[in-house]
């Protein structure tokens, strides 16, 4: 895999191909399962990321947790009621 969410797609949609096979076997059934709650939460970290960043868009803040692309150091969210600049 290369870490991008078509790829993610593709793995699903052939996941979903070979479960389409009338000969598919239980292994292929069980693959597909562990694929899907890999992928689910793959998926779902992908939107904690996208929150974060729409976060800092909003405020001009984010978590320490999420690295921002071209920035040294990230803008930190604290109990301050001030804009970090």
């Amino acid at each position: 895999m290369k870490n991008k969410m078509s790829d993610v797609r593709n793995h699903l949609v052939a996941m979903l191909e070979a479960l389409g096979d009338p000969e598919a076997t239980p292994e292929v059934v069980e693959r597909a399962k562990a694929t899907s709650i890999v992928a689910g939460t793959y998926i779902n970290a992908v939107k904690c990321e996208i929150d974060a960043l729409k976060l800092h868009d909003d405020i001009g803040r984010t978590t320490a947790a999420v690295e921002l692309p071209g920035r040294e150091e990230p803008r930190v969210l604290t109990s301050e009621i001030r804009r970090v600049a």
